[in-house]
């Protein structure tokens, strides 16, 4: 298995969103002390203190994506589970799941002669493409993957390439890279894409420049999938108070930027919850 790292020498920008030195010294300076104590709550779970720590970053996605509530002593499992289980988290881990079949069966529709290209950007921790690739080593064994990982952040980078070991993928490789900017993609073409996580950091001009550099390193005939957020009341009161701004989307609002590119098949799917939607464009 091949594991490449390429770093980019040109300084890259981290999507975090925090800007409070101390979240507790500025709910004080605003008079919100009814919210220290949820703020000390919260501290014991592990979902919750990395999203104040890094303002939601890859671990942030994984741990939800894992659904393994951690925390400190039982108090902070017991929020862990409970933070899970909210609409907005179970919604978030659907996303990758979702993420992960649309993955699956964009690769199996092209021809298994030769090795299917697949980019994610930001890869964070590839658990998606990880699964995929199992998916078809167990159903397709013939079917050849080549995989890159993109992520700004070069230690999500080495926790993906610790995540692949051993796993199913016949080739990976890792790039440091900003995806709002082409000339740091890698070189050549892709038959699959996906972004999961990076739209919500992004206001609408940055995420059409986002769907622009993928569109532009697809094959003709290729499929990005590609999610938004909407917003839950419950879960949004959280995160604005740990500064995890997030930029929220109806599918609609979505499907408005993503149609300023001239994709020849679009598709887009709603999340039960309503609160996750998806969409699959084809190149």
């Amino acid at each position: 298995m091949s594991h490449p790292h390429v770093e980019h020498p040109v300084p890259l920008r981290r999507n975090a969103t925090r800007q409070s030195a101390s979240i507790p010294a500025r709910l004080v300076a605003e008079g919100a002390f009814h919210l220290l104590p949820i703020y000390g709550l919260l501290t014991l779970s592990d979902l919750a203190r990395e999203g104040i720590t890094n303002s939601g970053s890859y671990t942030f996605a994984d741990h939800l994506y894992r659904s393994e509530a951690v925390g400190r002593l039982v108090v902070g499992r017991w929020l862990d589970a409970a933070l899970m289980r909210m609409p907005a988290g179970r919604a978030f881990r659907r996303r990758y799941i979702r993420a992960r079949d649309a993955m699956h069966a964009a690769v199996c529709a092209w021809p298994a002669a030769a090795p299917v290209r697949v980019l994610t950007v930001p890869c964070g921790i590839p658990r998606d493409v990880v699964e995929m690739a199992a998916m078809i080593e167990r159903d397709d064994p013939a079917r050849r993957i080549h995989y890159v990982g993109m992520d700004i952040d070069p230690q999500a980078l080495r926790a993906a390439r610790a995540f692949v070991a051993g796993s199913a993928l016949p080739t990976a490789e890792f790039h440091c890279g900003d995806a709002l900017r082409r000339e740091h993609y890698p070189s050549g073409r892709f038959h699959v894409a996906s972004s999961t996580g990076l739209g919500e950091f992004l206001d609408d001009a940055d995420l059409e420049t986002l769907c622009r550099s993928v569109f532009d390193v697809l094959e003709p005939g290729g499929t990005f999938f590609i999610s938004a957020t909407a917003r839950d009341r419950g879960s949004d009161l959280l995160l604005r108070m740990i500064e995890l701004e997030t930029h929220y989307r109806s599918q609609r609002e979505l499907e408005a930027i993503v149609k300023r590119l001239p994709w020849r098949r679009l598709t887009f799917v709603v999340d039960a919850t309503g609160l996750q939607s998806y969409a699959t464009l084809m190149k």
